[in-house]
């Protein structure tokens, strides 16, 4: 009974170091807003990646690369960095770390430009 307590432990165990990571949908949208005038969609981009896989969103200088991972209560762990590129220079001009719930927006505001992330369980 000990032995079969022990080979159930192992393979539990080996099972759960194997797993397929979550396959996630982020959904970000990228909005310029105007003093005068309404605001401007840059980009909407789906993008499908794994929990704990980056997922790079471009448009124009703009690089957002953000890391979605799936916690064990359910919650998602959003890892951002967004990146202003000039030639071969490269500005962060930020880089948070937001917990949301599956299927909830975050936002991130820098001067004019709004960066919105939803992360739901791919389908």
């Amino acid at each position: 009974m000990k032995n079969t307590l022990y080979l159930l432990s192992i393979l539990c165990i080996s099972a759960q170091a194997y797993a397929t990571p979550a396959k996630l949908l982020v959904e970000t949208t990228i909005t310029e807003h105007h003093e005068t005038g309404g605001p401007d969609v840059l980009k909407v981009s789906p993008i499908y990646t794994e929990s704990g896989k980056q997922a790079v969103v471009q448009v124009g200088k703009l690089e957002y690369a953000v890391t979605p991972a799936l916690l064990d209560d359910g919650t998602i762990d959003l890892r951002a960095v967004l990146t202003e590129r000039n030639g071969d220079k490269a500005d962060v001009l930020a880089a948070p770390t937001i917990k949301t719930k599956i299927g909830q927006v975050a936002e991130i505001r820098i001067g004019d430009l709004a960066i919105k992330t939803k992360t739901s369980v791919a389908k």
